[in-house]
């Protein structure tokens, strides 16, 4: 990390991490993770504990009846999944600070949903809570670096989902000596977010690039991909997700990589993500 994006990321006060994380990475590193004292340390935090129930019954889990209490979550959904809702929670309240928090955190979900959903598509499941995650924080870069504009950023963002939000880089880097998905991967990366996801969050508008970044990690190629469908499956909610233009730019790449016949092919694929509701 250069010296320039270690003061952008200190000038963002990132609150603490909360006692329960620390706990859970704790845990994590054990070769017999204590789910009992995970539940209790996650129970005893009322902002995480509600948070956890909250996405263990959303759609992404389809469970036929609802997940009443900490302790069942943890039992039933075992240590690895539990700490992912856990990094997701506490993150998400972290970043409550940043202004325009609230709507990025509604266009968030409905990518996590979608980049789950995606993963199966393109026969990841291994990879649906790392996609979550992506879903969740990819552009988490934008309310963090509103948190430091001055009024020439403004305006941009504005502008960003007519023109595409690839456009803001230039004039980002103007700006601050940094853009957005380099300030998401650097604050994701302080929260013990798995690395292919902070690459992914890194390297997310690089599809033409998407063969080669198997060099950073082996899954980021899958999830820059997943990115790129959830978000052109979530377009039909929210317009200002993904313009046109950037689709267009995309999916002759995206088509190489999936060694699909042609770029038509693709939204059979999306139409796949659709399925899966």
């Amino acid at each position: 990390m250069q010296v320039e994006e270690h003061d952008i990321v200190d000038r963002l006060v990132i609150p603490p991490q909360p006692e329960v994380l620390r706990v859970v990475v704790a845990e994590s590193r054990k070769e017999d993770p204590d789910l009992g004292r995970i539940a209790r340390h996650i129970a005893g935090d009322a902002s995480i504990a509600g948070g956890v129930l909250q996405i263990v019954n959303s759609p992404l889990f389809r469970r036929a009846r609802e997940i009443s209490s900490i302790p069942q979550a943890v039992m039933l959904l075992g240590f690895n999944r539990i700490y992912a809702i856990v990094r997701t929670v506490a993150l998400r309240n972290a970043m409550a600070q940043y202004p325009g928090m609230e709507a990025f955190w509604r266009r968030g979900v409905h990518v996590a949903e979608s980049a789950a959903r995606a993963a199966r598509v393109i026969k990841r499941p291994d990879l649906v809570d790392e996609a979550h995650l992506l879903g969740l924080f990819h552009m988490v870069g934008i309310p963090a670096l509103c948190s430091l504009a001055g009024d020439d950023y403004v305006p941009l963002v504005k502008a960003a989902p007519a023109k595409g939000w690839s456009t803001l880089l230039p004039e980002e880097t103007r700006l601050f000596g940094i853009h957005h998905p380099r300030v998401g991967a650097l604050i994701t990366q302080r929260w013990h977010i798995p690395q292919a996801v902070v690459h992914a969050i890194d390297q997310q508008y690089a599809v033409d690039q998407v063969a080669h970044l198997g060099s950073l990690h082996e899954d980021v190629p899958d999830l820059v991909v997943i990115l790129k469908l959830a978000l052109r499956f979530a377009t039909a909610v929210d317009a200002s997700l993904m313009t046109y233009a950037e689709w267009g730019v995309y999916s002759e790449q995206l088509a190489d990589y999936l060694a699909l016949p042609d770029p038509a092919a693709l939204d059979t694929l999306v139409d796949g993500v659709a399925a899966l509701d």
